[in-house]
C-alpha cells in the first residue's frame, strides 16, 4: 500500500521491512500507528534504525499494539516491569534464544508481538534470523495442508526451561544465561494445547506455528511419533528462501509478529558483549 507518514523498505530480505520516518521515543498519533500496524501485518517484522529509547519509551511504543505481558523466565529491568534484559557477556558461551522458535508459544495466550531493542551489540556477529512461516505454509502441498489443518499440538516450556530441558543441561556446566534468568519450576513443566497451523486474526492467513523448541508433541501421539512431522515443518520453514538475516546496530528496534514468523538469535560473537531489551505484547488464543 501507499504510506503517507512512514517509508517502508522491503529490500531487507524475503521477510520484513525497514521503516523510516517514525521517532518511537515520542507518542504516535493514530495515523502513524495504523500505518505501522498495517506494515507489521503485511511484512511480519519491522526494523526501526537510529532510535534512542529508555525502557519506558520502548514499553510505551509496544503498548500501542496491545496489553503488555510479563515474560515468565527473566527478571525485568528496574526501570520498567515489562522490559527484560537479554545480555550475553564476553566470557559467556551460551546465548538466549539460540534456536528457531516463536516466543513463549507455550503460554495460553502467546504474545502477538515481540519488541526488541539493541542497547549494545558486537561489531560483527549477533545477527537475528527471521523466517516467514506464512509463505512456508502456503508452499506446502494441498494434501499436507489438508492433513495439518485442525491438528493440535501440546506446547510446553519443559523442552527448554524444564528440569530436564536444554537450559538446565547448559547451566549444569555454565551459568552463562546470567543472573536475570530464572522462573517457576512448576510452570516450566506445564502444557497447553494450540493448533500446529494457526490463522492470523487480522489477515486471515495461515502459518506454521509448531517448533521443536516449544511443541512437545502432537495431541494423541507420542513425542517420538510427533517429532518427524515437527522436524519436517521446521526444516521446511527455515529454508533460505524464507529467511532474512538482520544485522543489528545500537539504537535499532525490531517488532515481529510471533503468529507468522520464527526467529533465531545467532551465537557467533565469542568475547564480545550483546545487550538487548525485550517487551512482549499479549496475543489471543491461537486458532
Amino acid at each position: 500500500m501507499s504510506y503517507q507518514h512512514i517509508q517502508v523498505d522491503t529490500a531487507v530480505g524475503p521477510v520484513g521491512a525497514i521503516v523510516r520516518g517514525a521517532d518511537l521515543s515520542k507518542p504516535l498519533d493514530d495515523a502513524v500507528r495504523e500505518e505501522i500496524r498495517d506494515a507489521w501485518h503485511t511484512h511480519h517484522v519491522l526494523f526501526f534504525r537510529n532510535q534512542s529509547l529508555a525502557p519506558a519509551d520502548q514499553a510505551a511504543f509496544a503498548a500501542h499494539f496491545g496489553d503488555l505481558d510479563v515474560y515468565p523466565f527473566m527478571k525485568a529491568v528496574d526501570q520498567h516491569p515489562n522490559v527484560i534484559p537479554i545480555i550475553k557477556e564476553p566470557d559467556a558461551k551460551v546465548n538466549f534464544g539460540g534456536g528457531w522458535h516463536t516466543d513463549t508459544s507455550y503460554l495460553e495466550r502467546p504474545p502477538a508481538a515481540t519488541v526488541l531493542y539493541a542497547v549494545e551489540v558486537p561489531d560483527e556477529g549477533g545477527d537475528t534470523l527471521f523466517a516467514d512461516a506464512t509463505a512456508a505454509y502456503e508452499d506446502l502441498s494441498p494434501g499436507l495442508r489438508r492433513m495439518l489443518d485442525g491438528v493440535v499440538g501440546i506446547y510446553s516450556p519443559k523442552i527448554v526451561h524444564g528440569k530436564d530441558g536444554a537450559y538446565a543441561k547448559l547451566k549444569a556446566s555454565s551459568p552463562d544465561l546470567g543472573p536475570a534468568y530464572g522462573g517457576n519450576e512448576a510452570f516450566a513443566e506445564s502444557e497447553v494445547e494450540h493448533p500446529l497451523i494457526r490463522t492470523h486474526p487480522a489477515t486471515g492467513k495461515k502459518s506454521i506455528y509448531c517448533g521443536r523448541a516449544h511443541t512437545h508433541r502432537i495431541k494423541d501421539m507420542t513425542r517420538e511419533e510427533s517429532m518427524p512431522i515437527i522436524t519436517f515443518l521446521n526444516e521446511h520453514l527455515t529454508q533460505e528462501k524464507y529467511v532474512t538475516r538482520f544485522k543489528w546496530e545500537p539504537g535499532t528496534l525490531a517488532m515481529w509478529d510471533n503468529r507468522s514468523v520464527f526467529h533465531y538469535a545467532m551465537n557467533d560473537y565469542d568475547g564480545k558483549r550483546r545487550h538487548m531489551h525485550r517487551v512482549i505484547v499479549q496475543g489471543e488464543l491461537p486458532i
